[in-house]
């Protein structure tokens, strides 16, 4: 009997080494599961061109994006053409003060006039189209591709040149631009300085840098990523493998397998509530290097749609992780109860839900299923420290 209690005693650091070891396992597990999806769906849709272009298509004609793209090229035109001086060539001497006020008139009236113009099937699918090209450019810009985006000023441009061939349409058909002149088609997704060298040759003038593109962010932020994301294919595929080999080595530590599948998805279920509610100061910070107020505006607007995209991944893992946790707590509880619920579980259980529906209704869905998952987690961690002694033995019948 002596050497009995000698060997058990042997045993209990082992033992006590193993649960801390499976508790890191645990965590570190929790974490790449978060990190390898965020990572895993920024491969799949934000770095790539066909995906990204599909989701920001939907947004195109939301006037947080129209208003500003109208309002930009709207003043670039007025200003690269010189519609002031045109106004004043035909007015009567002593009326040509009138110029300025008229020419301000006739941008704002562009400026209306091309916020309809910009919701026309045509001028849509142009700006789908410069959308693609723009983001295929930034991406070579990352990689250190050849055709990269262009940089004005150290700033990266999106262009605009299918709103500036609307405007130019615009004042031709109210007659500051003279009939005859062909505009060239500008919604082709090609360099600016391209087609601005088609607007210098039709109309004979000499446009000022930067015309028809609206600045977007400072090229220094996106080549301070540029290592980061050339390296970015081998890292998705290494954190898979890497969150993989945790969940297993979790598993195999833990005395309690099916306690340690709980554990996974309640730790799960609390990194990607954390993750989600953190989402809005991270968009926050990303939106700071925009270079325009106006435009942060538009901008906002498709990192919205791009993020919901993300959302509804989380939304989808968040679901399936929560029918594991409550399919695994299920197991459990019958197997106490000797293969029938308990009035106590069943009552716990009620409880759960009942809070989770008033905390969702008080303060929303993430933070109503974070609280849940905490709770249920607590629950589990004093039941796994409570000595087997105090544990009421599952009632028989008969």
């Amino acid at each position: 009997m002596t050497q009995n209690v000698v060997d058990k005693d042997a045993g209990q650091p082992v033992r006590r080494s193993r649960r801390v070891l499976a508790g890191v396992a645990l965590v570190l597990a929790c974490l790449s599961i978060l990190i390898s999806t965020v990572a895993f769906w920024t491969h799949q849709v934000a770095l790539n061109t066909d995906r990204f272009t599909d989701l920001v298509t939907d947004v195109l004609d939301d006037p947080a994006v129209i208003a500003p793209l109208a309002d930009r090229v709207s003043s670039q035109v007025v200003t690269a053409l010189d519609v002031e001086g045109r106004i004043a060539a035909r007015l009567p001497e002593g009326a040509q003060l009138l110029a300025a006020p008229i020419t301000l008139a006739i941008r704002d009236g562009i400026d209306n006039r091309l916020q309809v113009a910009l919701a026309r099937p045509v001028v849509q699918d142009g700006l789908a189209a410069i959308v693609s090209f723009t983001h295929a450019r930034i991406m070579n810009l990352l990689r250190d591709k050849p055709e990269a985006a262009t940089v004005v000023d150290g700033y990266i441009v999106v262009s605009a040149f299918p709103v500036v061939e609307a405007a130019l349409e615009e004042l031709q058909a109210i007659g500051l631009l003279p009939a005859d002149v062909q505009i060239p088609d500008l919604s082709a997704p090609e360099a600016p300085e391209m087609l601005a060298q088609r607007l210098e040759t039709a109309f004979g003038i000499t446009l000022p840098e930067g015309f028809g593109t609206i600045q977007l962010m400072k090229a220094e932020r996106l080549l301070a990523a540029r290592a980061a994301v050339q390296a970015f294919d081998i890292v998705v595929v290494v954190l898979l493998i890497l969150t993989a080999i945790l969940i297993a080595l979790a598993l195999w530590l833990a005395s309690d397998r099916l306690r340690m599948v709980i554990y996974l998805g309640l730790g799960s279920i609390i990194a990607f509530v954390l993750a989600r509610l953190a989402i809005g100061a991270i968009e926050d910070f990303l939106l700071d290097g925009i270079a325009d107020g106006d435009l942060a505006e538009a901008i906002r607007a498709v990192f919205d749609v791009t993020v919901a995209d993300l959302r509804g991944l989380t939304t989808v893992i968040l679901f399936a992780t929560a029918v594991l946790v409550v399919l695994a707590l299920f197991t459990i509880l019958r197997a106490r109860g000797g293969g029938r619920l308990e009035d106590l579980s069943i009552e716990r259980i009620g409880l759960v839900a009942i809070g989770f529906v008033v905390i969702w209704l008080a303060v929303g869905p993430d933070v109503a299923l974070l609280a849940v998952a905490l709770i249920i987690g607590l629950q589990l961690i004093m039941r796994a420290r409570t000595p087997k002694s105090e544990v009421a033995p599952p009632v028989t019948e008969g």
